[in-house]
């Protein structure tokens, strides 16, 4: 039978309302994101079968599971009460399995890229072996709490504060041994982790042969390095809270000002993992926005982008335009037609004061009455005609 916790019901101070209210959306943004992206991956059929796509599939069903938890605290809100029980319990249950399950599997993921970047070597099998090994054993460490409560005759999840249930306050030697424990292994650990793959890519990064080594690992660090540290980011508010308060023995130390946006950043994992795999994979695409970014500048500061280009892009023009005209009388001399060469071709002019003024070559004219003999029209009065002269001389000396 259920019964009311001791000061069960929730703060009516408006500030911790919201404060639920803010925990309960982030979850649920969370989710929706989560499940559009699993149901995406699981209908690609090219690329779910990719170990970095499994490993990220296995992570964010982990934060799924965690916000699916968070989210049953719409019925603490809608009832203004904590009750211990069955509902209390599945609650528990599942933040915790969720959340331990995704610190293993940020590590699992720094794992593998230390693997790829520091000895060149994918393990094909790593997934399963992590699947095997990682579920059952937070499956495990989370029901025990059912055992463990029966051992004590305690409920062991309970009120966590007066948002959700979890590990009652009643058993803080469980809390670090089956969550805050595994947390800071974790993180200690993608931190040495990372600390040795940045140590090799640095001194690596003047050694490489070709640009393509270089993009290759580049293009690995883009794929996986964000993962274990949105974990370590997003999970370290929350965790110091409660690590603090177990060490002063005061659940509620530094208030409900700082609990709850910590939860609400807690909560926010999934949808961030959504977002970095949505992006790197090329799903999600910034490029519109920095496009839209580009235009407002542009029509804004439209005198930052006349007719006389910048000393940077000075080397790029001159050797396009000279290309082009090279090819436009090489044509002519060669015995070619006129009009396999692109009428446009530009003809650069390098002031003075060493900007460019770009011109153009009028298209050339054929003569209706003699095939062999062409009419170039000069260029802008600007530049001298004799070389042009001298050619359409040499020409009709030469047909």
């Amino acid at each position: 039978m259920e019964k009311l916790l001791d000061n069960p019901k929730l703060n009516k101070d408006q500030i911790h309302i919201n404060g639920v209210i803010a925990i309960l959306s982030t979850s649920t943004i969370s989710n929706v994101a989560v499940f559009v992206m699993i149901w995406w991956i699981i209908t690609q059929k090219h690329s779910r079968h990719t170990v970095v796509t499994r490993l990220v599939l296995n992570l964010i069903l982990s934060d799924f599971i965690q916000s699916i938890g968070f989210m049953m605290s719409y019925n603490w809100l809608r009832i203004n009460a904590i009750n211990e029980g069955t509902y209390c319990d599945i609650q528990g249950f599942l933040i915790n399995l969720g959340d331990v399950a995704s610190g293993f599997w940020a590590l699992v993921i720094c794992l593998h890229t230390y693997m790829l970047v520091v000895h060149s070597y994918e393990y094909s099998h790593l997934v399963f072996l992590a699947m095997i090994i990682i579920w059952p054993f937070n499956i495990v460490i989370s029901a025990l709490g059912y055992v463990i409560q029966q051992a004590y005759d305690e409920s062991f999840y309970g009120n966590a504060g007066g948002s959700w249930c979890w590990i009652s306050p009643s058993y803080p030697n469980y809390r670090i041994g089956f969550h805050y424990g595994i947390i800071l292994f974790n993180a200690a650990a993608m931190i040495i982790l990372y600390a040795v793959m940045f140590t090799v890519i640095y001194r690596r990064q003047g050694s490489m042969a070709t640009q393509g080594s270089k993009r290759v690992l580049q293009s690995v660090n883009k794929k996986l390095v964000w993962y274990p540290i949105v974990y370590i980011v997003l999970v370290f508010p929350l965790a110091l809270q409660r690590i603090v308060a177990i060490g002063i023995d005061n659940a509620n130390v530094w208030g409900m000002n700082y609990l709850i946006p910590a939860a609400c950043v807690f909560t926010s994992a999934g949808f961030v993992n959504t977002i970095i795999y949505g992006i790197t994979r090329n799903i999600v695409s910034v490029k519109p926005v920095l496009e839209k970014i580009r235009r407002f500048t542009s029509s804004s500061f439209p005198s930052t982008f006349s007719d006389t280009a910048t000393m940077t892009n000075m080397t790029n023009i001159h050797n396009n335009s000279l290309q082009k005209s090279g090819e436009f009388f090489s044509t002519i001399i060669t015995g070619g037609s006129v009009n396999d060469v692109d009428p446009m071709s530009s003809f650069i002019s390098i002031t003075t004061t060493q900007q460019v003024r770009i011109s153009y070559l009028e298209p050339p004219v054929k003569s209706e009455v003699d095939s062999s003999s062409v009419i170039i029209t000069p260029p802008s009065p600007t530049y001298s005609n004799e070389p042009l002269n001298n050619l359409q001389n040499n020409l009709q000396n030469n047909p």
